[in-house]
């Protein structure tokens, strides 16, 4: 039994909820960590709610994600979480996905948060949220943190997109969601039906708004491997740095 300082979060993926290839949209499972991070910061105290009372909002910064394979259809999974680090300006948070049916570790995902100034939006200290610090946890991690991501060059490949209604959150900026499914369509259908994703990271820069024009762009990174760089750009600003790993199904 863990102990209340992790938080286990449990779900079905459905069929609804599956791509072409019966796995789980990258974009969904990045969707449920961030559910998952903010349903165990309100069962302790330090979530939505409590960081609205000093005018503060939690908002993530980097996240990385590697993976064994992807979740599959009609099968129950669970992600547990826990509090890693804690410094002035960001929290670590780390997550171990695990195949309900057999236990078996499928991938893990770190993701660095800050809390900002909802009028400012500068970064706040977190060390005064005592109930964060006193939850920190040492568990093994098997994944790796991200590194460093640059922006691409001009001449890279890419498409434009003008953002929706429907991509927009409470805080009238551009949802994580969208960010992540803008970078898969960077590849045909073709590409996933004989590769998967094995490691994905991002940086979050600048908040995007509805009816803004962004580009989706990408180039192969200069390392061995079937590897990507890519940038969601809104005219000259970066709003976000991702890089993505396939390797062969």
């Amino acid at each position: 039994m863990l102990p209340v300082n992790h938080y286990i979060n449990e779900f079905y993926l459905t069929a609804a909820e599956v791509n072409a290839q019966e796995e789980m949209p990258l974009s969904r499972l990045v969707t449920l960590i961030i559910d998952t991070a903010t349903a165990h910061a309100n069962s302790l105290g330090f979530g939505y709610a409590h960081m609205m009372e000093t005018n503060t909002s939690w908002v993530l910064s980097r996240l990385s994600i590697d993976l064994r394979r992807m979740p599959g259809v009609n099968r129950k999974y669970m992600l547990v979480t826990w509090v890693d680090n804690v410094n002035r300006l960001y929290s670590d948070r780390m997550f171990e996905l695990q195949d309900g049916q057999t236990g078996e570790v499928i991938g893990w995902a770190h993701t660095t948060w800050m809390a900002i100034d909802m009028d400012s939006r500068r970064p706040t200290d977190l060390l005064v949220h005592k109930a964060l610090v006193d939850v920190i946890q040492s568990r093994e991690f098997g994944g790796e943190k991200s590194g460093r991501l640059l922006p691409l060059r001009d001449d890279s490949e890419g498409y434009s997109y003008t953002f929706k209604v429907s991509d927009i959150d409470v805080n009238r900026h551009v949802t994580t969601r969208r960010y992540i499914d803008l970078i898969t369509d960077l590849w045909s259908l073709d590409k996933y039906t004989e590769c998967r994703v094995a490691r994905f990271e991002i940086a979050f820069k600048h908040e995007a708004r509805y009816a803004e024009e962004a580009i989706a762009l990408k180039a192969p990174h200069q390392c061995p491997g079937d590897v990507y760089d890519t940038e969601i750009r809104v005219g000259d600003t970066a709003c976000a740095l991702a890089r993505i790993e396939f390797v062969e199904r």
